[in-house]
């Protein structure tokens, strides 16, 4: 009877050992080529990406990716059977519905970047041809030249780049945007991906064309990717040679008085705000920060500048804005809102910001 019950309590234990196993290995699949896993098909910590990014324009580059991935898995968007021209950007600024024109003609990697940051985040893009895309070559390019004005180089490490989610990574023929720096997520438009791969990194099944096109893919391989560093794409041919990141998700403004008065010096917490420029709801004129009084470092990393700034007397109740580009004439159109207004003394908060 004791061997039973030794036999009965032996199998239950296997039994929740591999339950647990398989559960931690959900995504591996046992084939005759082994176990492997589809780096398309992965799951993605929305809720901790919204946390660890404060940045108001990074958590609009999360959302449109969620949406998104919720929509290529209703119905995919492939990657086009041809070259595409300028007649595809003509139609596709003309299509009412942007995902049905996708599906009918394909999108390839810089028209998908075009379309998810000037597109859905309705952000300057390409600062030299308006309403234009970026080619991956020209990403791909370590220096700033005419049409990357609305954007800042990331450093490039020994083992490749570390990078912050909605920047952008390239090599020549190739551009994807970081989804998940930490667990070396991507979105991207490609022609061809990996189905089937090991857990060792290794690709025994892949897809292009139409079963390719607009995927959140995972780098796998740790050669690839690890760590936070980014150093290629299933590939050695495929090594990124630059990073950018768009100057509107390197700017925000964290904290605000709760209330202030007109001609009030107050005190502002945020990413990149030194010696820029602030537009006060109802205020004429924009002003300008003062230099850092002060560096801070916040609890996901991030250093965190501390100003003053004079409130304008004419300046009424409501958000305030920071301009996040670098000409010398700042344009509200290039600005990112405080998460909150700021209530001016003695006036009525307006329901309709005049900015």
């Amino acid at each position: 009877m004791k061997t039973k019950i030794t036999y009965i309590t032996l199998g239950l234990i296997s039994l929740i050992l591999s339950g647990c196993m398989s559960q931690k290995n959900s995504s591996l699949r046992r084939t005759y080529f082994g176990d492997y896993a589809d780096p398309k098909n992965v799951s993605v910590a929305w809720s901790s990406l919204y946390t660890e990014n404060p940045s108001p324009e990074v958590r609009k580059f999360l959302s449109y990716s969620q949406d998104i991935k919720k929509n290529i898995f209703t119905q995919g968007i492939p990657y086009p059977a041809q070259k595409l021209n300028a007649n595809w950007d003509r139609n596709y600024l003309r299509a009412n519905n942007k995902y049905n024109y996708m599906r009918k003609n394909g999108v390839d990697c810089t028209r998908f970047l075009w379309h998810l940051y000037a597109g859905e985040m309705n952000l300057p893009y390409n600062s030299k041809y308006k309403n234009s895309a970026i080619l991956s070559q020209t990403f791909a390019k370590r220096r700033i030249n005419s049409e990357l004005k609305n954007f800042v180089p990331l450093k490039r490490y020994k083992n490749g780049f570390a990078p912050r989610t909605g920047d952008i990574l390239a090599f020549p023929g190739h551009a994807l945007a970081v989804l998940d720096p930490k667990q070396c997520i991507a979105i991207q438009s490609t022609a061809w991906a990996c189905e089937r791969m090991t857990p060792r990194g290794q690709c025994h099944k892949g897809t292009e064309g139409k079963n390719a096109g607009v995927v959140v893919y995972k780098l796998m391989n740790k050669d690839d990717c690890a760590n936070g560093l980014w150093n290629k794409l299933d590939s050695n041919k495929n090594k990124f040679t630059a990073g950018w990141r768009h100057k509107a998700l390197n700017t925000w403004i964290e904290k605000i008085p709760k209330k202030a008065k007109n001609k009030q010096v107050i005190t502002l917490v945020g990413h990149n705000i030194s010696r820029r420029f602030i537009y006060f709801n109802g205020a004429s004129h924009p002003v300008k920060t003062s230099y850092a009084i002060k560096t801070l470092q916040s609890k996901n990393g991030y250093p965190l500048d501390l100003v003053n700034v004079t409130v304008p007397k004419d300046a009424l109740s409501g958000k305030i804005k920071i301009y996040w580009g670098n000409e010398i004439k700042p344009n509200i159109d290039n600005t990112v809102s405080s998460k909150r207004d700021l209530i001016i003394e003695n006036n009525k908060l307006l329901s309709n910001n005049r900015l």
